[in-house]
């Protein structure tokens, strides 16, 4: 059985919805990859001897809160948080032979109601650890508060400002930072149009990336002739495209999230425009185009995310994600990656702890082979700022006839991708003082 909470903190509200995974307890499980006997890299202060897991002495059931939007602009985006949490925890379960429970949390992409039903899951429903949220403002709150309560948490959001000067000990962030995201675009986004427009989400995810656009496009020759923050969420969009229209130039670059990004583009299609400028997709995720058009999808020139389903590679994975009746994209995938990687380190470490998932988490690299199979290349969770370096992709619109939606939506193909080491922030450049 799960060991009750130890953490003496504030009660307080909060909605969740428990799901129920039954556990294969009574099988033994080889423990391949990260959850096997030797801990892998991952030493630490841990709490073991030698990174030995501590798994017939240590818990063997675990509840996890995920964190994922479930109403407000990012509703579409919560399912996928779930499912690859689910689909880990069933590959964990019948390997590792453990329980996991886990307890969804509707974020709202809200800061501060996401910070209260984080104290509810942690006091009141006593998860164990957490994943998830999405939205960099919501992972900065939730990440802030697990840190100073020894709960561990790993962060679904991209502003560099997560592995920052704002950067918490108990945190770890999946997602490729944004810095990742524009230098694996920011050159050939210069070489398609030397005259750059950009559009960005005016919170601390857009004002991020925006800044690094700039000096990416500059350093590779290029010019951004204007950039524009916009509310959000945003209803319309038709005086920032005149604002474009009637400027010089040549490309538009839209940092903008979700279903703004979906708004602009079709109002932008709906003017003509696309005709005009080579586009751009910050942290293009292929659900923001599912809900929109193949015609949308085919007008981005180029983008940047942190996993394609047009990879070759994880065909079992996105077939799982198929048979679920949802489309395969990046926020599968790091849901799946997040929980993989959390529970092997819990049972590493022998404890929920948070400082001793830290020990476990803290500059090891991914040795999971299902973690692998989804995101291939070399992974580690960088000590100095807990980044989890993998590959970003540089992705563009295929043409109509070219793509598929049986058995599921690719609408997108792959131009290239970069190594995470080769795009990542220096140490000493975050300002994190982990």
């Amino acid at each position: 059985m799960r060991s009750p909470t130890r953490r003496k903190v504030l009660k307080t509200g909060g909605a969740a919805s428990v799901i129920a995974m039954s556990g294969l307890a009574g099988c033994s499980g080889s423990g391949g990859g990260d959850g096997d006997n030797s801990g892998g890299d991952g030493g630490g202060d841990s709490g073991t001897t030698g990174g030995s897991t501590s798994q017939d002495t240590g818990p063997s059931s675990f509840h996890v809160g995920v964190f994922n939007p479930q109403s407000g602009p990012f509703a579409p985006w919560g399912p996928a948080l779930r499912t690859g949490a689910e689909l880990a925890a069933e590959d964990l379960e019948s390997e590792l032979g453990v329980d996991i429970e886990i307890s969804t949390y509707d974020t709202e992409v809200n800061p501060s109601a996401s910070l209260e039903r984080m104290k509810r899951a942690v006091t009141a429903d006593g998860i164990d650890f957490a994943q998830g949220a999405l939205s960099s403002a919501v992972c900065t709150k939730i990440g802030t508060w697990a840190s100073d309560n020894g709960v561990s948490y790993i962060a679904d959001g991209a502003s560099d400002t997560l592995t920052g000067s704002s950067c918490q000990p108990h945190m770890f962030s999946t997602y490729s930072s944004n810095t990742m995201l524009v230098k694996s675009i920011g050159a050939r986004m210069a070489d398609i149009a030397d005259k750059w427009y950009l559009l960005y989400s005016d919170y601390i995810w857009g004002q991020n990336a925006q800044e690094l656009y700039i000096e990416e496009i500059e350093a590779n020759g290029g010019t951004v002739v204007e950039s524009e923050a916009t509310p959000f969420p945003n209803d319309d969009y038709t005086s920032y495209l005149n604002n474009v229209a009637n400027s010089d130039a040549t490309g538009l670059g839209l940092v903008l999230p979700a279903l703004d990004k979906r708004l602009a583009m079709k109002q932008l299609r709906n003017k003509g425009m696309h005709e005009n400028f080579k586009l751009m997709g910050h942290q293009a995720e292929d659900i923001a185009f599912w809900g929109l058009s193949q015609e949308s999808a085919a007008m981005m020139d180029i983008a940047s995310t942190g996993w394609t389903n047009a990879i070759d590679s994880a065909e079992e994975f996105k077939m799982r994600v198929a048979d679920r009746d949802q489309n395969p994209y990046v926020r599968h995938a790091n849901a799946y990656i997040a929980m993989d990687q959390q529970v092997r380190a819990a049972v590493r470490a022998g404890s929920t702890d948070g400082e001793a998932i830290r020990g476990e988490l803290e500059g090891h690299t991914v040795e999971s082979e299902k973690a692998l199979s989804i995101m291939p290349g070399d992974l580690e969770w960088r000590a100095c700022d807990h980044q989890l370096v993998h590959p970003t992709w540089a992705i563009s619109g295929r043409s109509m006839g070219d793509m598929q939606t049986d058995p599921y939506n690719a609408w997108f193909q792959v131009e290239g991708s970069s190594a995470g080491k080769d795009v990542m922030r220096s140490c000493d450049a975050t300002g994190c003082s982990l």
